[in-house]
């Protein structure tokens, strides 16, 4: 019997809001192919995929891991542009995430995970605040630079959820904000849950309706501030017209006056994922050309004082673009994006 999305939020409704409630991991992910070619690419990506259409929109997803030793099993939800899939805990939450997590970097970039802004996951909090008839508790967040491992800044009891505060310990601490987990009351419900920058969210339980609450007031708006990000970074790639190279790059004003020790650091920092050419580094400036070696896609990037200009060659994908952004700013956590032409 076919199933359609609602459906499935019904049946996970009843499966959080009972005893057995075991957390879901939730990505948000771009597709450049059909959801029937995830088998053929998955073992051509040296990992193993299942997939079986149960509704319209709906299909069972099966992830095993590249030494086949690892399986991971839930949903993949086909909404077009963008899917959400979503992985059950069987052995142990850790073990849902981390199977998912490595799945996903396999299949890139023909499956490219999404990434938002940090200010975006303060934006849909401040959203939720604003809704009547609702109570934010708030439970912590999480930071992470790159050189040093995630922490979790747990949030004091029944102390209301601040956006400045957080922001004032993002700037003290001068980390990335990756994560931020809160309970969420609405009317004669709730939901437990954590949402993160790079696509990956973990819901926990709830009372009545938990799930389908959560999608409609968190999941919808992750899906749709992806959804602008990933237009903001589209069609940016390099074009020759009347004789003339049409550039549209992305400049990033890191929060600080950059010194050769920080050119230094970006270089060190990209080359982890990068095929990277130094071209010059040392004061005023650093040049530097990146090559996504999966995706192909090839960035010049300038490191000026006050600066970061990321500048797009014939080929740049916007999802190679997003995640090359999201790497900066674990170098420069509070760097903003000031320009788009």
């Amino acid at each position: 019997m076919a199933k359609t999305f609602a459906q499935l939020c019904f049946e996970l409704d009843a499966f959080h809001s009972s005893k057995a409630a075991r957390p879901l991991h939730i990505f948000s992910a771009f597709p450049r192919i059909r959801v029937e070619e995830i088998p053929s690419i998955a073992r051509k990506a040296g990992v193993g995929a299942t997939i079986e259409k149960i509704g319209e929109e709906v299909y069972k997803l099966g992830m095993t891991s590249a030494r086949k030793r690892r399986h991971a099993h839930g949903y993949l939800i086909d909404h077009g542009k963008y899917w959400n899939i979503l992985v059950k805990t069987i052995e142990s939450p850790i073990v849902a995430g981390n199977v998912a997590e490595r799945w996903l970097k396999r299949m890139y970039p023909v499956i490219s995970r999404s990434y938002i802004k940090p200010q975006d996951l303060l934006n849909i909090m401040d959203e939720l605040v604003k809704i009547e008839k609702s109570k934010l508790e708030m439970k912590g967040f999480i930071l992470r630079a790159h050189d040093r491992p995630e922490t979790t800044k747990k949030w004091p009891r029944g102390k209301p959820y601040s956006r400045k505060e957080i922001e004032r310990v993002i700037k003290s601490e001068n980390q990335l904000l990756e994560g931020i987990s809160f309970t969420f009351q609405v009317e004669e419900t709730y939901f437990s849950i954590r949402i993160q920058a790079n696509g990956h969210s973990v819901f926990y339980e709830g009372g009545q309706y938990c799930f389908s609450n959560f999608q409609r007031l968190v999941l919808s708006r992750y899906n749709e501030v992806a959804m602008k990000n990933h237009k903001f970074f589209s069609n940016r790639e390099r074009r020759v017209i009347d004789n003339k190279a049409n550039i549209s790059k992305i400049v990033l004003n890191p929060a600080k006056k950059m010194t050769k020790p920080d050119f230094e650091g970006l270089s060190s920092h990209l080359s982890t994922d990068y095929s990277t050419i130094v071209l010059h580094s040392g004061n005023p400036w650093l040049m530097l050309d990146v090559i996504d070696r999966e995706d192909g896609s090839v960035f010049d990037i300038y490191g000026h004082s006050s600066e970061i200009q990321i500048i797009p060659f014939n080929r740049a994908s916007p999802e190679s673009l997003m995640k090359l952004v999201h790497n900066i700013y674990e170098l420069f956590p509070l760097a903003e994006i000031k320009d788009a032409t």
